[in-house]
């Protein structure tokens, strides 16, 4: 059995990339044979596909003669030099497809693959199907996939006329799964919910962490508005506990936005500190040493980190993003382990009404109030029993449910 892994844009830095690098990991250790996709800039090296140590990896170049754009990305905000889906004009469409479908029929012919697992509903799923109508073709869906059917509507009409030609589409929650089947008219029996992973190799809790007199904050994703950032701050300062907090920001954004949000954080009461991008050995530990997780965003898919948080033995308080509690599951509250924090309404995807906002950020500053007293009593839940009711949610278990649709 040989398998194909398909992402349209860099295969690092994005939660869709980190699915590919870990299932492609998890079909390693079972000894598939396997090749992978990907979009890249011409002339920069990924880190990450050298972590994979691929004999068969079928490069897209990006700004080069006949892509001469920076690699598309299904965010509008990406953590990289990016196009937006929505700028693509019929021109730059065209040498899209011509390039991609190029790439796809060398690596069909060389590799021969009997199974493609295709990140995001999107047009890279399609061209497979265009070419090789009889190739069984798995298709992921991230969330971002279905806001580019709202961004961008006239590629959107390609994608919903022909992704319908996939064998089956794997949703990251049932929640999401409804939204599939409406968007793209697909048959209920062809839409599965897969959920998410995490490598519990690498996300475990400290078990001797001593209790100190501060809360270790970290925030992990985008910055940028749409994930809450700007509002994330402004909560904290309005904490009555703000002195005892200490906030790490990782991760980055488009400079607009990110510089915005970084030169902002000079003039803040809680002591905030901004690490960029940190490689993913440096982000498990400083998950182990964090008492609280928040993502505050406005949109996701199913947020990996959250999961990988929670691992890690910190708390974690999240938007309540559709489908991630019935996901992750009652339990999980009622443990004290996690708390939602109700979003504000939203004008479009993933912007809030400015008559909301102050609404939210009180809500969010309430409740990191509440879990900061909690840390600093010492008040712990039981971890072992948060790992145990995670542990149908590794990559190893999320491969097996793909595997048996191969």
């Amino acid at each position: 059995m040989r398998i194909l892994h398909a992402l349209a844009q860099r295969p690092g830095r994005t939660g869709s990339g980190v699915f590919l690098q870990q299932l492609f990991k998890a079909g390693y250790e079972k000894g598939y044979e396997q090749a992978v996709l990907a979009g890249v800039p011409l002339l920069e090296q990924d880190p990450d596909i050298d972590n994979l140590e691929l004999k068969n990896f079928y490069p897209v170049l990006f700004e080069s003669e006949n892509l001469p754009f920076p690699v598309v990305g299904m965010s509008d905000v990406m953590p990289y030099k990016s196009t937006k889906y929505s700028d693509i004009n019929e021109t730059m469409y065209e040498s899209y497809e011509k390039e991609f479908k190029k790439v796809i029929t060398s690596v069909i012919e060389e590799f021969k693959p009997d199974v493609v697992i295709c990140n995001h509903i999107w047009l890279l799923s399609t061209f497979f199907k265009d070419l090789y109508p009889n190739l069984k073709t798995l298709v992921l869906c991230h969330g971002t996939d279905l806001r580019q059917m709202k961004l961008s509507p006239k590629l959107a009409s390609i994608v919903k006329s022909k992704v319908s030609r996939c064998e089956y589409l794997f949703a990251l929650n049932s929640a999401q799964a409804k939204t599939i089947q409406e968007y793209y008219d697909v048959e209920e029996e062809k839409v599965i919910v897969s959920g998410s992973g995490y490598n519990p190799d690498m996300f475990f809790p400290n078990k001797n962490r001593e209790k100190n007199d501060n809360v270790k904050i970290a925030y992990v994703g985008k910055m940028c508005n749409a994930k809450g950032v700007p509002h994330l701050l402004n909560a904290i300062d309005s904490c009555k506990k703000y002195e005892h907090i200490e906030l790490n920001l990782i991760g980055s954004g488009s400079a607009l936005e990110s510089d915005e949000i970084i030169k902002s954080i000079d003039n803040r009461k809680a002591k905030v500190n901004y690490l960029g991008i940190v490689p993913q050995e440096e982000l498990e530990k400083l998950l182990r040493t964090c008492d609280l997780f928040i993502l505050p965003s406005f949109f996701e898919g199913l947020p990996l980190v959250v999961i990988e948080a929670l691992a890690s033995g910190a708390k974690v308080i999240c938007t309540d993003l559709p489908g991630l509690d019935d996901f992750l599951g009652e339990r999980l509250k009622e443990l004290g382990a996690i708390r939602y924090i109700k979003m504000p309404r939203l004008k479009n995807v993933d912007t809030p009404y400015e008559e909301d906002v102050c609404e939210f950020e009180d809500r969010l500053s309430q409740t990191i109030d509440e879990a900061s007293c909690e840390i600093l009593e010492g008040k712990k839940y039981d971890i072992d029993e948060v790992i145990k009711l995670l542990e149908d949610k590794t990559w190893s278990g999320l491969f097996n449910r793909l595997e048996k649709m191969f």
